[in-house]
């Protein structure tokens, strides 16, 4: 696996309007590896990192194939190199991780996706796909070591290009929580599949991506 940072530029219309519409984000991103994911070769998972105000917008990016960056436009943002991702994943492995997702459960009468709405509904949800995923959110007397960053919703435009006539599309809202806390890794194989494939649903617009370090 690759791992990008990208500061982007706020003074270029196109960033702004893909931090307008994180659909479009994905698609700008998308174009770095744009040829292993027609290839199937690819998921590229990315997070909007939490900024001060008076900061540039930083998006961490995690690719399967090394990207190429200069299939940005001119001016859209500072790319540092990728940095090779390769973890030595090991039972009981204690790591600090950061994660932003969608804690949401579907409705069994109208199958609709809704948002959890309490903080233990979240952390549950989030406990429940880490242990899935080959890892165990660790706990205190006081309770589970997560702490619940940014909690937020996130609206985006999804175009559908009709094969002919003009575009159509519907509007997207989704909750989109940031945790962090402490994990242990249980089974590593199983652990590595969940850091390719990422957690949770809306990953096109930018949830799911799990990062870990010491």
């Amino acid at each position: 696996m690759w791992i990008s940072k990208l500061v982007l530029n706020p003074a270029s219309r196109a960033v702004r309007k893909d931090l307008a519409n994180p659909y479009e984000m994905h698609r700008t991103l998308c174009r770095a590896v744009s040829t292993a994911l027609k290839e199937g070769r690819e998921r590229l998972l990315w997070r909007l990192e939490p900024t001060r105000p008076h900061e540039r917008p930083v998006i961490l990016v995690q690719t399967l194939t090394e990207p190429d960056w200069q299939a940005l436009e001119p001016g859209y943002a500072e790319a540092f190199p990728p940095r090779l991702f390769e973890p030595a994943l090991r039972a009981g492995q204690v790591l600090t991780f950061r994660l932003r997702a969608n804690p949401s459960k579907r409705l069994r009468a109208t199958k609709k996706r809704v948002a959890l709405r309490t903080r233990s509904e979240k952390v549950d949800w989030l406990n429940r796909r880490l242990k899935s995923g080959g890892f165990l959110l660790l706990e205190t007397k006081e309770g589970p070591l997560v702490d619940i960053l940014q909690d937020t919703f996130l609206e985006a435009y999804r175009k559908k290009q009709e094969e002919s006539g003009p575009q159509e599309g519907h509007q997207v809202r989704i909750q989109a929580v940031l945790f962090q806390g402490r994990l242990e890794v249980v089974n590593p194989a199983l652990a590595r599949t969940t850091l390719e494939r990422g957690i949770g649903p809306g990953k096109a617009l930018g949830l799911g991506l799990l990062s870990l370090c010491p």
